[in-house]
């Protein structure tokens, strides 16, 4: 059997950080499977995550603009991929602004989804989309409020809506608060980071 390719979307603006350790580990289970794959930094790339002029006024009023290098080759690595993994930490019960910035401006109208003039989109199916997403909040808590639910429609049934044959979402939380908690959940979720990288199939 012939081993998936994985592209990586990370954000996070610390290599201090839970996030950053949840990522290395990630990367480690992969390189340990055998597992190619492609990363974007989205902060230390420097992404620009503010859409153009040009480029609202082609998903909204279908003006034609040239994509740009970095959209055109954000798109050739999704779809040179076969699983597609974010690593992110909730900020304000959403993604990075780097991350907000990234599904406007490479998740485009011809791309992500079908055009008006008939042309359809040119995203393929990933086989997986992973979700590795660090909170400071208590699991049971995200769960209780419906912050969780409201994640999973977010991220499963809209980002990712019919351009996925399976969703994964994994939450790493308690990442903010107790010094102590911290520092075993900075081991710990290394960990478990790394057998979700070392058990991509």
């Amino acid at each position: 059997m012939i081993n998936p390719k994985v592209h990586i979307v990370y954000a996070h603006p610390s290599k201090k950080s839970i996030t950053h350790e949840i990522k290395e580990g990630y990367i480690q289970g992969l390189t340990e499977n055998g597992i190619e794959y492609t990363l974007i930094d989205l902060y230390e790339s420097n992404f620009n995550s503010d859409i153009t002029e040009d480029e609202y006024l082609m998903e909204n009023n279908n003006i034609y603009s040239p994509l740009s290098n970095e959209i055109i080759l954000e798109q050739e690595r999704i779809n040179n991929a076969d699983i597609l993994t974010f690593i992110f930490p909730l900020f304000w019960m959403d993604v990075p602004a780097k991350l907000v910035g990234y599904f406007t401006r490479v998740f485009t109208k011809g791309f992500k989804y079908d055009h008006e003039n008939g042309t359809e989109s040119t995203m393929k199916i990933m086989k997986e989309t992973n979700f590795l997403i660090s909170a400071g909040s208590n699991y049971e808590e995200l769960n209780h409020d419906g912050k969780l639910k409201a994640l999973k429609t977010i991220f499963i049934e809209d980002r990712m809506a019919g351009k996925t044959e399976k969703t994964n979402m994994y939450i790493f939380d308690e990442t903010t608060y107790h010094k102590e908690l911290i520092l075993k959940n900075r081991k710990n979720y290394s960990l478990k980071a790394r057998k979700i990288g070392k058990n991509t199939i």
